[in-house]
């Protein structure tokens, strides 16, 4: 049997790693595998270039229909996602005409009953597994399956690669997740409605020697030159992470990025990482305002020990970025001119990375959510490209995120603030996008910027490969 697996979205998430294990348990049993990928060029989920009108031109529905036909699959398995809904559902309609059976893996949530043939309810790789083995024996079956158990990450096989070999370059970029899940229960993040559903036991991490045994296998079969740790943050355990790093030092020994937590970051981590040869570490700030972060985005740290750990990074000179989030419900032009003064008082700021909230379906933070945002029942902002706000502060936020992508370029205080001053930041309405894109890269080349230099490098390869493929 056929087993084809649809996704739209960019590859350093979650769901494709997912995806791949799907496909490793799916060959295990003897099942043939296969991917359509749209890898949604300029749209909601580009971190590159965000722009819906450019994404609508590249669009090409017709032959990603075209490409499902001709492999002649048994099964099309999609996954459940805020942001991808309408297109599964709409591949999914098509796909009733044709003798091709549909699968939808639900993961936050139970259902019955919908448009799709099958339909999975639980955590992907455990109900998958679940439904695998009803095939391969061939047992009758109904269209409904639940499965409310978790997965034990150590026994699942390694990831299927191949699956997106084409379209990524797996020797320069390698990801990989040593854990799964997140304690933190912030109001915003998809990872706490998972935890929601599967309780605080969804958090779970994979043994150091199964993580390094993947990264042997990559680096002999990719030859690979970068690993990209994408765990919501890799510094939790204390002991897990030195027995990690003991032995990504000993066997694996190449650059990589991973995230952290300030809460539980010292001196001793710092060195850790720096050792091991972590190039950039990568900290969820959101806001420098309290109130927002705590009674709003539901974040314990302080500002205090956000400067701690950015000092420390100074100290041993080790690059980070920053996440920082704009269409928080009650911030303001003071939030985001305070922060600009803070971020520019760090000498290894490498990137300040700008997203905006998303108010997930079922989101604690959505009882915060303006009433102009509440009445419209189906809106979503983006992470890239739009904003969830309306009015004066919109046209603000979109400023602010272009001053603050070049503001590690801008080290001399006295030019910040005199953009400060006055309202002169006002003048980032008026710079075009590109030449943002042009002193990002300008700030790349300061800092060495391994992902921004992967990116300039592969993206028009991508361009090229969405329009003319």
């Amino acid at each position: 049997m056929k087993i084809l697996f649809i996704y739209k979205g960019r590859y350093h998430v979650r769901e494709t790693i997912t995806i791949e294990y799907l496909s490793s348990i799916a060959k295990e049993k003897g099942f043939k595998t296969n991917l359509i990928y749209d890898q949604d060029l300029f749209g909601i989920t580009d971190n590159v270039y965000s722009k819906k009108c450019l994404n609508q031109l590249v669009l090409n529905k017709n032959r990603i229909l075209k490409n499902i036909s001709s492999y002649k699959p048994d099964f099309a398995v999609f996954i459940d996602n805020f942001n991808r809904r309408k297109w599964n559902n709409e591949l999914n309609n098509f796909l009733k005409y044709s003798n091709i059976k549909t699968v939808l893996i639900n993961q936050l949530s139970e259902l019955t009953f919908c448009n799709y043939d099958y339909v999975l309810n639980g955590e992907a790789e455990q109900v998958f597994q679940h439904f695998i083995n009803a095939l391969y024996h061939l047992h009758d079956f109904g269209p409904v399956f639940y499965d409310n158990s978790l997965v034990d990450l150590n026994s699942l096989p390694l990831s299927d690669k191949n699956l997106f070999e084409k379209y990524i370059n797996l020797r320069n970029s390698y990801l990989i997740y040593a854990s799964k899940g997140c304690p933190y229960s912030c109001s915003y993040c998809e990872e706490t409605l998972f935890k929601n559903k599967f309780t605080n036991k969804f958090f779970r991490l994979r043994s150091p020697d199964n993580i390094i045994n993947e990264l042997l296998h990559a680096k002999k079969k990719y030859q690979i030159k970068e690993v990209i740790f994408k765990d919501s943050v890799l510094t939790l355990n204390n002991k897990w992470i030195n027995e990690l790093l003991t032995l990504y030092k000993k066997y694996i020994n190449i650059p990589y990025k991973c995230f952290g937590k300030v809460e539980n970051f010292n001196l001793s981590i710092a060195k850790m990482l720096k050792e091991s040869r972590c190039y950039c570490v990568e900290f969820g700030l959101q806001t420098f305002n309290e109130h927002l972060r705590k009674k709003i985005l539901y974040r314990s740290e302080k500002i205090d020990q956000f400067k701690h750990a950015l000092c420390i990074c100074d100290q041993i000179k080790l690059k980070y970025d920053i996440d920082h989030m704009f269409g928080i419900p009650g911030e303001t032009i003071n939030d985001h001119i305070y922060a600009a003064k803070i971020y520019n008082q760090f000498k290894e700021l490498n990137r300040i990375k700008c997203h905006n909230l998303v108010y997930y379906e079922n989101s604690s933070i959505l009882k915060f959510a303006p009433l102009s945002i509440k009445n419209e029942n189906n809106y979503r902002a983006d992470f890239f490209s739009d904003i969830a706000v309306k009015g004066k502060i919109k046209r603000i936020n979109k400023s602010f995120q272009k001053f603050y992508k070049i503001l590690p370029l801008l080290s001399n205080k006295k030019i910040i603030n005199l953009l400060i001053k006055n309202n002169n930041w006002k003048i980032f309405n008026y710079i075009p996008e590109i030449i943002i894109i042009l002193l990002q890269l300008i700030l790349a080349l300061k800092n060495k910027d391994k992902r921004f230099f992967f990116y300039l490098k592969y993206y028009p390869l991508k361009i090229k490969k969405v329009i003319f493929n």
